[in-house]
């Protein structure tokens, strides 16, 4: 990975950690030091959050971060969701369909989820009240 692309990487997680402090009014932010399998933003209780942020994307490449994003999820024991931005995009996220039921694990099927804005995750999510 070129330094390029780390740095538009960390650049992303900022910018989605300062959105979602603004939704959430958590104080989110990256995880500095982060090693394989972690969640790239922490400080949003519950959730273990995976951040992408890339030119493009093939709807493969989806489905490939969001096994990502359950598999570190089931270790921590929080819910997954992803958010990602595409060049000249806005957020997008993806969350388990789901979440409403409570149960644990979740799959990993990616046709077992629901895919949104930020701000329509996060109104859905304060509307099921066990979720924070």
């Amino acid at each position: 990975m070129s330094a390029m692309q780390r740095n538009k990487g960390k650049a992303g997680e900022r910018e989605l950690a300062a959105l979602l402090y603004r939704l959430t009014g958590h104080q989110v932010r990256r995880r500095v030091r982060q090693h394989e399998a972690d969640d790239d933003l922490v400080g949003l209780p519950g959730w273990s959050v995976e951040c992408k942020r890339y030119r493009s994307a093939a709807p493969a490449d989806v489905v490939d971060w969001w096994a990502q994003t359950v598999s570190q999820a089931c270790r921590t024991g929080s819910w997954p969701v992803l958010f990602y931005r595409l060049d000249r995009q806005p957020w997008r996220c993806v969350w388990p369909a789901d979440l409403h039921t409570g149960q644990r694990p979740v799959s990993g099927n990616f046709s077992d989820t629901l895919t949104s804005d930020p701000l329509t995750w996060w109104r859905m999510c304060k509307g099921l009240g066990g979720i924070q």
